[in-house]
């Protein structure tokens, strides 16, 4: 009867826990999707506007941009569809964010509605993945291993058994990637054409063939760290469910068994 009331303050007290930290998920995610995509779109729209040719015609003209490749006129073409369709990458960029954070208030929407139901409870995958993808935009400015990380922090706030807490740090690595892959193949596409019109086309694929491997091994990267940190959060909430408060069930029983004690004592009296 001890063990039985232990598991059931303890289980009570996990499914509090669980839903303050969803709680916390449920206002930040969006939140801070919402301000990344408003500075970032505010940035692009910026550049986007101030990318002005005969601006960057100066700028060639007095050395301050110079190229070994390109003569004057074709640099000129080159970095002004660069910083044109930069700009619009970013604007893009912002604007999925904010589509983003639409979207995990929805779903969170339809898993709430899911879990007052009475059919199978929602396996939380992508939002928790999403927490993990955020976790490691916000670190990435200051951590190396931002996705270890992030996927640490999905793993560990993931707890149903249906799917891996591994698969949600890889999840939350690659979702991660998505507003850099995002701006970086704009940014692409903008020296692309810009060396196309100078006809240099094989400039153009040596740039595109550059931005896709590195977008290829950004992803393997942020993805295999977020994996290895979704594994080691893991094995931490298993080692924690199969060695919970060691203190705490010897306290209970203690307690019981002398408030048992008094109460023979009394009986006896």
């Amino acid at each position: 009867m001890v063990s039985t009331e232990t598991d059931l303050r303890e289980r009570t007290a996990s499914g509090r826990g669980e839903q303050r930290a969803r709680r916390v998920v449920d206002w930040t995610v969006p939140i801070l999707l919402g301000l990344y995509g408003l500075a970032v779109g505010f940035g692009g729209a910026a550049l986007a506007v101030a990318a002005d040719r005969a601006a960057i015609a100066e700028l060639v003209a007095e050395g301050t941009i110079v190229s070994d490749v390109f003569s004057d006129a074709a640099l000129v073409d080159v970095t002004f569809a660069t910083a044109r369709w930069s700009g619009i990458g970013l604007v893009v960029t912002g604007l999925l964010s904010w589509a983003g954070a639409l979207a995990f208030v929805a779903y969170r929407r339809r898993e709430r509605a899911r879990e007052s139901g009475t059919g199978p409870r929602p396996t939380y995958t992508w939002t928790d993945a999403a927490a993990g993808g955020v976790v490691t935009a916000v670190t990435s400015f200051l951590l190396p291993f931002a996705p270890m990380l992030g996927g640490f922090a999905g793993g560990y706030l993931h707890r149903n058994e249906r799917t891996s807490a591994t698969r949600v740090g890889a999840l939350s690595g690659l979702l991660a990637v998505l507003p850099l892959a995002v701006a970086s193949l704009f940014v692409a596409a903008g020296v692309a054409i810009g060396t196309l019109q100078a006809d240099a086309v094989g400039v153009a694929l040596l740039v595109v063939g550059v931005v896709l491997v590195s977008l290829l091994f950004t992803a393997l990267f942020s993805g295999g760290f977020g994996a290895l940190g979704g594994y080691l959060a893991g094995r931490l909430r298993e080692r924690d469910a199969e060695d919970p408060d060691e203190f705490g069930g010897d306290r209970e029983e203690d307690s019981f068994d002398d408030e048992r004690h008094d109460r023979d004592e009394s009986t006896a009296d």
